[in-house]
């Protein structure tokens, strides 16, 4: 009985708001009552258990009345409902539509929130990818919501997941830039500096990546030193350094194999100067030797320039790691000009004289090469200057 008087009631509703409609013009209080007739009418079908209908009553609402008081909470309800019904995808681009086109409503947190808890569960299920493209979307309609640094965090998580590390550094560094008072923040960059660490661990040629994780742990211990993760950062710390001396001899090995004896050669130096004495140290001595007396020093000067030494090469990634780090909205280090290139380190060469103006320039006698001399058609001497008497 109650399921026909209830499609009897929509039926008379439907003429009435039909009549309504065809009135031109509708005054704004017969549209707002139209709205809400239907949003009730869509009440009644979910509370009849049918949720398909109840779909689509609150579809037309929100079509039909988008100006309407009703409709953000029609929108909000139609995001629920395929929710409910485990369409995701649906209810996720439902909520969207309310972030978009109803944004000082007050269901305006409630649809976010929704949609991170989709997020997430696409996260659990380890669609990294799908949370990434969710996480993006909330960031672009409310990227000052209660919710934003979380999610902004989050994405750093969904990109590390799918190994894009350059994605995920960036992601975090969002947070520290956007929100550097959020209770995320420390976990950011930490996690920049833990990202970094893995980068570390997966290359083979080069130990930027470990340089950069080491000067973004201790940019981290600075800022956070009471951190939970302080300890873990340290240890990290401790753990990096005793693998520098095996990672720079892996290194110089590695180009050593390859026959790239100039990068060899620098890789070996900066093991003598880290780790003097040492056994490691002394055979990159012996080898640096073995490697002059096989190829000679020309050889180490490919391209006519001077071999990078292991000094230069080191101040030159921690300039460029200076750099970086010093970028953080939470560097609290010495101003980049600060770091001084330490005296061993030759001055720079003069640079040659490249043109008739430099020749000039610096004082220069006697006739110019054939190449240089003037157009024949050009006057051998200045002009006398005009009279003005």
């Amino acid at each position: 009985m109650y399921g026909k008087r209830l499609i009897a009631g929509l039926i008379a509703a439907g003429s009435v708001f039909g009549s309504l409609r065809a009135q031109e013009p509708a005054t704004t209080g017969a549209s707002n009552d139209e709205a809400a007739g239907y949003f009730q009418a869509a009440q009644e079908w979910e509370e009849a258990g049918n949720p398909k209908q109840a779909i689509a009553t609150y579809r037309t609402l929100v079509r039909d009345y988008p100006v309407a008081p009703a409709a953000p909470a029609a929108q909000l309800r139609l995001g629920e409902l395929y929710d409910s019904l485990g369409n995701s995808k649906r209810a996720f681009e439902s909520y969207q539509k309310l972030l978009e086109n109803f944004p000082q409503a007050r269901e305006f947190d409630r649809a976010v929130e929704a949609q991170v808890a989709i997020a997430d569960a696409q996260m659990d299920s380890r669609r990294h990818d799908r949370a990434a493209e969710m996480y993006t979307s909330i960031l672009a309609t409310a990227p000052f919501a209660k919710f934003a640094p979380s999610v902004q965090f989050k994405l750093g998580q969904a990109y590390e997941n799918q190994k894009e590390y350059e994605k995920a550094i960036n992601a975090y560094q969002v947070v520290l830039d956007r929100y550097p008072s959020s209770t995320v923040a420390a976990d950011a960059l930490y996690q920049i500096g833990y990202v970094q660490l893995t980068e570390a661990e997966g290359r083979s040629q080069d130990l930027s990546a470990a340089i950069d994780a080491k000067n973004t742990f201790e940019e981290f211990l600075i800022e956070f030193p009471k951190n939970e993760k302080a300890a873990q950062a340290r240890e990290n710390l401790d753990t990096m350094s005793g693998r520098e001396a095996f990672d720079l001899l892996s290194i110089a090995k590695f180009y050593d194999r390859k026959t790239d004896y100039r990068a060899a050669v620098i890789y070996y130096s900066d093991l003598v100067r880290r780790q003097p004495g040492t056994p490691d140290a002394n055979l990159a001595v012996a080898r640096i030797e073995e490697i002059r007396a096989t190829v000679g020093e020309d050889e180490l000067r490919a391209g006519g320039e001077r071999a990078e030494t292991g000094v230069r090469a080191a101040m030159r990634r921690r300039l460029q790691n200076q750099v970086q780090t010093s970028s953080l909205s939470n560097y609290a280090g010495p101003p980049v000009s600060a770091v001084k290139p330490p005296e061993e380190l030759p001055a720079p060469r003069p640079q040659l004289r490249t043109s008739s103006r430099d020749m000039r320039s610096q004082g220069s006698s006697g006739p110019l090469p054939a190449d240089l001399q003037p157009a024949p058609d050009l006057p051998p001497v200045e002009p006398e200057l005009p009279s003005f008497e």
